[in-house]
């Protein structure tokens, strides 16, 4: 390893100033302190490779420019001490307080120098970008003190005194991948001015965060806002609550690593990822996109929806979108933090692979149109539709379309000549590479693509309690499959899994198909008894709340033949009622994959001689 060298870079003499945080800050600020704030949330990183002709001292003046330059690398975030206020508008504990962006005008950057003449790093280029990666692996899992630390991490790597790199590492909340590119591109044009012994470009003329900030609370801003969450609100309505309708299964036996020799527990984390190099599915992803005159997101899209519907047994797809928010130039040149999930539900029927893209394209144009809203507004939003549904909702699956080139036409034109042909792109799917990889996510299901010079790079993160390695590595071959034969032929959805080489989901027992997902009578049978009657059960109930001594479950239907399932409780004494034994179900849903509050609760006499009562709730 390169020996590292710890340098600082003043700055001085820049604007200044704080407000509310941006939409995005907020929304990325929410997702690391859902996580472990003591843990990284995946630093985006990139680098310049610098021209010949420069020496340290004029990188590491370039790199103080660069701060100067844009405000979100001189921002700090800090949530109110006192945590939520009066006019909070009902956000709760989990929502987190208010947050602002202080943005100071002068300090100090740290900058790391590698020395690759220190650490046996070979001469040639390959080692350069072997210590890059390194380094890379090294920062991108290092928290950042957003109150009190710059939100750049930047490594020089230099040898016999040439610089010859700088990698540029930043925290989450102030840049999001287009900013690190927009962060890259900017240093690049830095850089070369100065070994041209050119005047520095001016900065791009691009929105920084306090102004983002001010335009969302202006009127303007606000409705766009407001339009958004009625957005959210229509959606979470009817969304399936969950793509994975089956409980969690403990750590399989391949993660199941024995203890350290010295005692220590071993690291036991569900979670973890894989990694497809794909020629093949970088081709037909792109064939498909123009033959059906649709997105590539959207193609990529309809086959993970397909892959993941055949490993869950779920018709439909409910996934978060990332979405860019850059519309305007000067939101697509901002160094800033602007991405937020875009809620799809995507109807994964029909007569062939072709429907199932074109929806997808309507769903996620709809879906980026209201891309950003306050992310505390939407918890509010979320909590009161679980409460109406009698669910957990669990929005936990994302697919992040990172790929530089969207046009289809460009990209295909990229390859090679011939390279497009059914027979070439069926032999390119030879070369595929997949490798596990460490997970830098916390995620049930989180699917990234990403294009190299000649292939997509599918990235999924998942939870192994839901998808094992088997499960990970079936799923990103199967999504290469459906965008290979779909390219080249006709895929029926409810083909898919056979497509695919994934086998339906077995289920045994009494489950019911209710409201756009599978529920499990016995498991709703099973929450009832650890809520109301822990003698019986494995829960703890609220000790203010009347037991029961039995319960059970049935389906009723309503007027339009819809199923509605009906909880019989027999309570230990008098006093019970409806919304005491719904309350208590709603309180101990959490975490249970496969089973709701029940709509109705008929409460029998505890003697047995009198009439039953009843109460629908929902």
């Amino acid at each position: 390893m390169e020996r590292l060298t710890r340098r600082t870079v003043r700055f001085a003499g820049q604007s200044t100033g704080s407000g509310p945080a941006t939409c995005g800050q907020v929304s990325m600020w929410l997702d690391i302190t859902d996580k472990d704030p003591g843990e990284a949330f995946f630093n985006p990183s990139g680098e310049v490779e610098l021209p010949s002709g420069l020496t340290v001292e004029d990188v590491l003046d370039e790199l103080g420019a660069l701060v100067c330059r844009h405000e979100s690398l001189r921002t700090f975030l800090t949530e109110d001490a006192g945590g939520l206020t009066e006019g909070d508008g009902g956000l709760a504990e989990g929502d987190g307080g208010r947050l602002t962006q202080t943005v100071t005008g002068s300090g100090e950057q740290p900058v790391w120098l590698a020395d690759l003449d220190s650490g046996g790093c070979p001469a040639e280029d390959g080692g350069l970008w072997e210590a890059i990666a390194e380094r890379r692996a090294v920062v991108e899992r290092l928290p950042f003190d957003l109150a009190a630390e710059l939100p750049l991490r930047p490594t020089l790597f230099h040898r016999s005194g040439e610089p010859l790199a700088v990698l540029l590492s930043v925290a989450h909340t102030a840049a999001d991948g287009t900013g690190v590119r927009n962060l890259v591109a900017d240093l690049a044009a830095m850089t070369e001015a100065r070994a041209k012994s050119l005047d520095r470009p001016p900065p791009p003329a691009a929105r920084q965060p306090l102004e983002q900030a001010r335009y969302e609370t202006s009127p303007e801003g606000a409705r766009r806002l407001a339009k958004a969450l009625e957005f959210w609100r229509s959606r979470l309505a009817v969304v399936p609550r969950t793509m994975f309708p089956a409980e969690p299964s403990a750590l399989p036996g391949e993660r199941s690593i024995p203890p350290a020799s010295d005692g220590r527990p071993p690291d036991a984390s569900p979670y973890h990822a894989a990694v497809l190099y794909s020629r093949a599915a970088d081709l037909a992803l792109n064939l498909l996109a123009a033959r059906l005159d649709v997105s590539g997101t959207a193609v990529l899209l309809a086959a993970t929806g397909l892959a993941l519907g055949a490993y869950t047994g779920m018709p439909t797809l409910a996934a978060r979108l990332i979405c860019a928010n850059r519309v305007q130039e000067a939101e697509r040149r901002a160094v800033a933090c602007m991405i937020q999930g875009a809620l799809v539900s995507l109807d994964l029927g029909g007569e062939s692979f072709g429907e199932v893209a074109r929806r997808a394209w309507t769903a996620s144009v709809r879906a980026y149109r209201d891309g950003l809203y306050d992310k505390r507004e939407l918890r509010r939003i979320i909590r009161e539709t679980e409460e109406r549904r009698g669910v957990r909702l669990d929005l936990s699956c994302v697919v992040n379309d990172m790929r530089e080139e969207m046009r289809p036409d460009r990209r295909l034109a990229a390859h090679r000549p011939g390279s497009t042909e059914e027979a070439a792109v069926r032999a390119a799917t030879r070369d595929s590479v997949f490798r596990p990889e460490p997970a830098v996510e916390k995620e049930k299901f989180a699917l990234y693509a990403e294009d190299t010079p000649e292939t997509v790079r599918l990235t999924l993160h998942a939870d192994s309690r839901h998808l094992d390695a088997a499960a990970v590595r079936a799923v990103l071959f199967g999504v290469e499959r459906l965008l290979v034969e779909a390219a080249f032929g006709e895929v029926r959805p409810e083909e898919a899994g056979r497509v695919a080489g994934i086998a339906a989901p077995r289920r045994e027992g009494r489950w019911l198909w209710h409201e756009g997902c599978w529920t499990d009578l016995d498991a709703v049978a099973a929450l009832l008894t650890d809520a109301l009657a822990p003698r019986l059960g494995a829960g703890s109930r609220d000790p203010e709340t009347p037991g029961v001594t039995g319960v059970g479950v049935e389906v009723e239907r309503d007027a339009d033949g819809e199923p509605r399932i009906v909880a019989h409780l027999w309570p230990d004494g008098d006093g019970l009622t409806a919304e005491d034994a719904r309350a208590a179900c709603m309180a101990a849903l959490p975490g249970r994959q496969t089973a709701v509050a029940p709509h109705r609760y008929v409460i029998h006499d505890p003697a047995g001689t009198g009439p039953a009562r009843g109460a629908a709730l929902a």
